[in-house]
């Protein structure tokens, strides 16, 4: 089957070619690059365009400024393979067999979503680190996706982040999945998408996703923004709700428990805005869809709502923004 590796970028001169080599480094041969260039305005284009030329797996795509969202769905677009991958530009893969495995597996399974678990890089202190948690893929593989995605978030590793995944180009098609754009945390919007619509799970055991941190140009290092704590606000509200319609009673709840995590995290978000901004958003509905924690299947989740039991719901999110301004 073919791959598409959908990488969009943006100012990343410093850690792009790394990012390519890793994958060009493959031993599976049958993928492709699609660089999809917003508008960069340091050498990452010309970067792009060197590598377009020495390999024709490589294509790439220069557009107007529009943000990572917008990138990916022209990724989308322009995609031909069979499934879908997603790489951030400042991050790269460590194993030379890792697309060999997953086709090979992918082959058996023909699962809608493959996942697996990550690493980070901690570039300023030039140390790894990982969950430590992993799953079995019997566990996952041909079960009943209630069932699966129950097991991958009981080990706290069903990841927002769209990098962690493998997706079917059809699914995608089928079901519209594109991002949306203008919006923070479009990644927890995709994937609440992405759990409505499939169907069947594969997990990979390797690791070999390595995402950067503590470079202060990665996303996950920028300091939280009332438009960032607002969207999750936003896409909670309409997930949430939305999940009360889900006729499947085993499938709501783990999908209510995917739902808890970014919950948690907006908890203690809000409470680094200022008094102002916390008006706007609308304190009382952000408290109200705290029972939302009593789906804590995820390990994390579990203890905040262990907190908030003992401690009391102010308390809680109290601490929750000490762990977030730190």
């Amino acid at each position: 089957m073919k791959y598409s590796v959908i990488i969009p970028v943006y100012n990343s001169e410093k850690y792009l070619r790394k990012c390519i080599d890793s994958i060009l480094a493959q031993k599976y041969k049958d993928f492709e690059i699609i660089l999809v260039d917003d508008e960069s305005k340091d050498l990452s284009a010309k970067i792009c365009d060197d590598y377009a030329q020495k390999d024709n797996r490589v294509k790439v795509i220069h557009k107007t400024n529009g943000g990572t969202a917008d990138s990916r769905n022209v990724g989308i677009r322009a995609a031909s393979g069979d499934y879908i991958m997603f790489v951030d530009n400042d991050d790269y893969w460590k194993r030379k067999n890792t697309l060999e495995d997953i086709d090979c597996q992918l082959n058996e399974s023909h699962a809608d979503v493959l996942m697996y678990d990550t690493m980070e890089y901690w570039e300023n202190e030039n140390r790894f680190t990982q969950s430590g948690k992993t799953c079995k893929r019997q566990e996952i593989v041909n079960q009943p996706k209630e069932y699966a995605l129950k097991t991958v978030i009981e080990q706290g590793i069903l990841y927002r982040a769209v990098w962690a995944k493998v997706v079917k180009r059809q699914l995608i098609v089928d079901h519209n999945l594109l991002f949306e754009k203008g919006i923070r945390n479009e990644d927890t919007e995709w994937t609440a998408k992405m759990l409505l619509c499939a169907e069947s799970y594969d997990w990979y055991e390797k690791v070999f996703y390595v995402y950067r941190k503590g470079t202060g140009e990665a996303q996950t290092d920028k300091r939280v923004t009332f438009k960032e704590v607002n969207d999750l606000k936003n896409i909670l509200d309409k997930y949430i709700t939305l999940a009360d319609t889900i006729e499947n009673s085993d499938f709501q709840k783990v999908f209510k428990s995917y739902l808890a995590f970014p919950y948690a995290v907006l908890m203690g978000q809000v409470q680094v805005l200022n008094n102002e901004e916390k008006k706007k958003i609308g304190m009382s509905t952000i408290k109200r869809y705290s029972t939302i924690l009593n789906y804590d299947m995820d390990p994390t989740v579990k203890k905040v709502a262990w907190a908030k039991k003992i401690l009391g719901y102010h308390m809680t999110a109290f601490l929750l923004k000490l762990y977030f301004m730190k």
